[in-house]
């Protein structure tokens, strides 16, 4: 049986078509998956438009890691009736750092002076991904989905992993004031959260060409938004007890550091190779901290999964627009210019 999917020839811009391929025999371990949808990442956006940073990259390759289907087949067992999502980290389990929950730092067991993506990153980066009609997935990376998660969701349920794994870094989140930087999909996904849980004191960052996007995070439920950090009104601030940076931008490290309280905190979510510079008298007299977030863990989402099913998440908000899968070029494109939203692919 031959199935087509989605392939990156190179790491050239654009190098991409469809191609047919054969399913495979399944090991013992494996399941084979008929996708229903796949989320356009932005580490999609930057393999399919050539962009630098992704030298580590297995190409050719089936792109996609934010899938959701039905399993079809199996090696071994029964068929299980519900919907699937893939967990797309195929961590080695022995680890200190799996051993302790947090499969998204395994490098099985292979110390990184300078820190890499981690190896067990794998489905849509080293191993074939999801877009694709059919995809053969280990069975331990299939996480069920309740019967009131929608499709799109469930496509962009790992992005929202992303978000919730930033956000758990802060401690008694729902009661703290918290400015998100970035309004794109992480970023918007990190206020939803942050609002569903009942913070009624989240802010955005954005920048003018942001609009579209801050208009999505003030109908999510956001207190205020600003297209510059100079916006933010001085009269009667007092700092915020966190800030949150899906951006990446360079400059927002120092900039948070003036609008933080003392003993607030900054969790870094965007990926940018560049250096930053931060004054370290207003680190140490402001007793700031400073944290990465990166990726997912197994726990974390599976919370994302169970607050999907709560109407008080707008999760489906953040869905700007789906294409089919002999459209999903054009999908490409659209998240490329800066979507208000999760372009989703439905097969």
């Amino acid at each position: 049986m031959h199935y087509k999917a989605l392939v990156k020839n190179t790491a050239s811009p654009k190098d991409i078509k469809f191609e047919n391929y054969e399913i495979p025999e399944l090991k013992h371990h494996q399941s084979l998956l008929k996708v229903n949808a796949v989320g356009i990442c932005g580490s999609d956006l930057h393999m399919y438009d050539g962009h630098g940073g992704y030298d580590w990259v297995t190409y050719p390759l089936i792109l996609g890691h934010e899938v959701t289907g039905q399993v079809v087949a199996v090696a071994e067992g029964e068929i299980p009736s519900q919907r699937m999502v893939i967990n797309p980290y195929k961590s080695c389990g022995i680890c200190e750092f799996c051993l302790a929950g947090d499969s998204n730092r395994c490098d099985f067991d292979n110390y990184k002076y300078i820190k890499t993506p981690t190896a067990a990153l794998r489905y849509g980066f080293r191993d074939p991904g999801g877009m694709a009609e059919y995809m053969v997935v280990d069975n331990k990376n299939l996480i069920p989905i309740l019967d009131e998660v929608t499709d799109e969701v469930a496509a962009i349920s790992e992005a929202l992993a992303v978000s919730y794994t930033a956000v758990v870094k802060i401690e008694h989140f729902a009661e703290k004031s918290i400015l998100v930087v970035g309004p794109g999909p992480i970023g918007l996904g990190a206020a939803a959260i942050l609002v569903g849980f009942g913070n009624a004191q989240v802010a955005m960052l954005g920048t003018t060409a942001d609009k579209d996007r801050l208009l999505l995070a003030k109908d999510i439920g956001v207190s205020a938004v600003y297209e510059n950090a100079e916006n933010i009104p001085h009269d009667q601030f007092k700092g915020f007890d966190a800030i949150i940076d899906c951006s990446g931008h360079p400059t927002i490290p120092s900039t948070a550091l003036r609008l933080l309280k003392r003993g607030g905190e900054l969790v870094l979510v965007g990926i940018n190779p560049a250096n930053f510079s931060v004054p370290m008298d207003q680190i140490v007299r402001g007793e700031i901290s400073i944290k990465g977030s990166y990726g997912i863990t197994q726990s974390n989402y599976e919370a994302v999964l169970s607050l999907a099913a709560d109407t008080r998440f707008s999760f489906q908000k953040l869905i700007a627009q789906t294409v089919a899968f002999e459209n999903c070029l054009e999908g490409f494109e659209i998240a490329l210019n800066k979507a208000s939203g999760k372009v989703v692919i439905k097969m």
